[in-house]
C-alpha cells in the first residue's frame, strides 16, 4: 500500500496550483516592471506636448532633472532588496508581496497628481518611495517559486516567471506611447497600471499561498508530489533556518553570481532606459512612433525568452546535458551578444534605421537567455536562502539601475551626438565580457552545503553506529509509512 501511494505522488500534476502561483508571480512581475519603466517613455510626453496629446499639461524640465526622475526608483530598490529577501526566506512571500503590489500601484495613480502638486522634486521622492517598495519584489519572487516550484521543473516554470520582466517592458514602453497619444493624455500610462495592480491584489489575497501546505485550493497528489521533490533540498514545514551569513558572503560561486549580474544590469538598464532617448535624439520621431520602436527590441525579447525555455527544457531532459553547461553556455550567448551587437550599434551609420534597430534587437533578444543563464542560478545555490541570494545580488544590479542614468548623463550631454552614445556603449561592451568570463571559469550549480541547517538531526546522521542502532532501524519503516501512507 505505502510503494503504491508513492508511486501515485510520483507522477506529477501537469497542471495545478502551482502554475496558477507562477502566473501570480509573472503578472506581479509585468505590473512592477511597467509601473517602473513607463516613465522612460512619459518624461519624453509630460515635457513635450505636441509629440503626444496637447490637451494634457507640459512641464520645463532639464536633462539632470529627467535623469534624476528616471533613476529615482533605482536608488530606493537598492535599500530593500536585502531585507525584503532575509524576511520572505523567514516568513514567506504572499503578505510582502501584496503589500508590494498595494502601495506600488497607489503611488502609480498617484503620479500625476504628485507632479502637478509638488513639482519634479516631489515627483522625484515620490518615486523613491516608490523604488523602495519594488525593491522587495524579486527577492520574494525567487523565495515563492523556490517554494512552489520542483527542480526539474525550475527552468520552465522559472523561465515564465521571468519572462514577466520582458512582457513588463514592452508594457512600459508601447503601452505608455499609445496612451500619452490617445485621449487619455500621459496620465492614462500611471493610471492604467496601478488599476490593474489592485485587481491582482484582490486576487492574490485569495489564491495566493506561501507553500503548498497552505494552500486551500490544492490537490492532495499535487501537494505531495511538490513537497516529496523539495524535500531533499529544503528544510521542514515550519523549520527556520539560522542565515549562514560569512558562508554566504565568503561563498566564490555567489560572488562570480552576483558580479556577473551586476555587469548584465549595466547593458540591461541602459537599454531599457535611454532606448527612447536614443531613438528621440537621433531619429527625431514622435512620441507614439518612438515608443512602439522602443518596444520593439523588448517584443523580440519576450519571443525569444519562450525559445530558451523550450531549449533548455529539450536539452536537460532528451540531451541530459548537464545543468553546469546548459547554464553558462545559455549565460554566454546572453551576454556576449549585446557585448557584441552594442559594438556594432557605436559603428551604424547615422541614418541607418534599419541597421541601428537590428542591433537593438539582436541585444534584448540576447539578453532574454540571462534568466536560464544566470538567474536561476540563485535556486540552485541555496533553495532555503534563493530569495535571499537574489536579494543580495538585486542590490548590486539596482546600484547598477542608478548609476548607470546619472553616467551616462554626464556622458551624454548631446543626445543626438552619435559620438557620445559610442563611449557609452563601448564601456558596457567590455564590462559585460569581463563579467560573464569570471562566471564561465568560476561559477557552480550545486547546492551548497550552508544551504542545509546544522541541526540536532543533522549531528545525528552523521554520528558513529551505536547499540542503539538496531532499534533506530526499527523505527525507521514506521516513520516511512508515516510519511508516505497518503491514500
Amino acid at each position: 500500500m505505502t510503494i503504491t501511494s508513492f508511486n501515485l505522488v510520483a507522477k506529477d500534476p501537469k497542471w495545478g496550483i502551482r502554475h496558477l502561483q507562477v502566473l501570480f508571480l509573472f503578472l506581479c512581475s509585468t505590473l512592477t516592471v511597467a509601473q517602473r519603466f513607463n516613465m522612460s517613455v512619459a518624461i519624453v510626453a509630460l515635457t513635450n506636448a505636441n509629440s503626444s496629446n496637447p490637451n494634457y499639461p507640459e512641464y520645463r524640465l532639464t536633462e539632470q532633472q529627467k535623469f534624476y526622475i528616471i533613476s529615482s526608483p533605482f536608488w530606493g530598490s537598492c535599500c530593500t532588496q536585502l531585507m525584503s529577501g532575509y524576511l520572505s526566506s523567514r516568513f514567506g512571500a504572499k503578505m510582502l508581496l501584496l503589500g508590494i503590489m498595494f502601495f506600488t500601484s497607489i503611488i502609480s495613480i498617484a503620479t500625476p497628481f504628485v507632479l502637478a502638486w509638488g513639482g519634479w522634486q516631489l515627483l522625484f521622492c515620490v518615486r523613491l518611495i516608490q523604488g523602495l517598495v519594488m525593491g522587495g519584489m524579486w527577492p520574494c519572487l525567487y523565495t515563492h517559486l523556490a517554494k512552489w516550484c520542483p527542480k526539474r521543473e525550475a527552468n520552465r516554470l522559472g523561465g515564465v516567471m521571468t519572462t514577466g520582466l520582458d512582457f513588463g517592458t514592452v508594457m512600459g514602453f508601447a503601452l505608455s506611447g499609445v496612451l500619452s497619444a490617445s485621449s487619455l493624455g500621459w496620465p492614462s500610462a500611471f493610471y492604467v497600471p496601478g488599476y490593474i495592480g489592485m485587481a491582482w491584489c484582490l486576487l492574490w489575497l485569495r489564491y495566493g499561498a506561501n507553500c503548498p501546505s497552505e494552500s486551500r485550493f490544492i490537490s492532495l497528489a499535487e501537494r505531495k508530489y511538490i513537497e516529496l521533490a523539495l524535500e531533499k533540498s529544503q528544510v521542514n514545514h515550519g523549520e527556520t533556518p539560522p542565515v549562514p551569513w560569512l558562508e554566504i558572503l565568503t561563498s566564490r560561486p555567489f560572488i562570480v553570481l552576483a558580479l556577473v549580474k551586476m555587469s548584465q544590469a549595466c547593458s540591461f538598464y541602459t537599454l531599457m532606459q535611454q532606448i527612447p532617448r536614443y531613438i528621440h535624439g537621433i531619429f527625431r520621431y514622435s512620441i507614439a512612433v518612438n515608443a512602439l520602436l522602443s518596444a520593439l527590441p523588448f517584443v523580440i525579447m519576450l519571443m525569444s525568452s519562450y525559445s530558451f525555455i523550450f531549449l533548455a527544457e529539450y536539452l536537460t531532459r532528451r540531451k541530459d546535458i548537464s545543468l553546469a553547461i546548459l547554464r553558462k553556455t545559455i549565460n554566454s550567448f546572453a551576454t556576449w551578444t549585446p557585448a557584441v551587437a552594442l559594438v556594432i550599434l557605436s559603428y551604424v551609420g547615422e541614418r541607418n534605421v534599419v541597421g541601428s534597430l537590428c542591433c537593438m534587437v539582436a541585444a534584448t533578444a540576447a539578453i532574454s537567455g540571462q534568466a536560464i543563464g544566470s538567474s536561476l542560478n540563485h535556486v540552485d545555490l541555496a533553495p532555503n536562502f534563493a530569495g535571499l541570494l537574489f536579494g543580495i545580488s538585486n542590490t548590486l544590479m539596482s546600484a547598477a539601475g542608478v548609476i548607470s542614468p546619472i553616467v551616462i548623463g554626464l556622458a551624454v550631454t548631446n543626445e543626438s551626438d552619435r559620438t557620445q552614445w559610442r563611449a557609452v556603449f563601448l564601456g558596457i561592451s567590455v564590462i559585460l565580457f569581463l563579467g560573464n568570463l569570471m562566471y564561465v571559469i568560476f561559477g557552480e550549480m550545486t547546492v551548497q552545503p550552508w544551504n542545509e541547517p546544522q541541526t540536532k538531526s543533522t549531528t545525528t546522521e552523521v554520528a558513529p553506529k551505536t547499540a542503539e542502532t538496531p532499534v533506530k532501524a526499527m523505527e525507521e519503516p514506521a516513520l516511512y509509512v508515516e510519511r508516505f501512507n497518503y491514500f
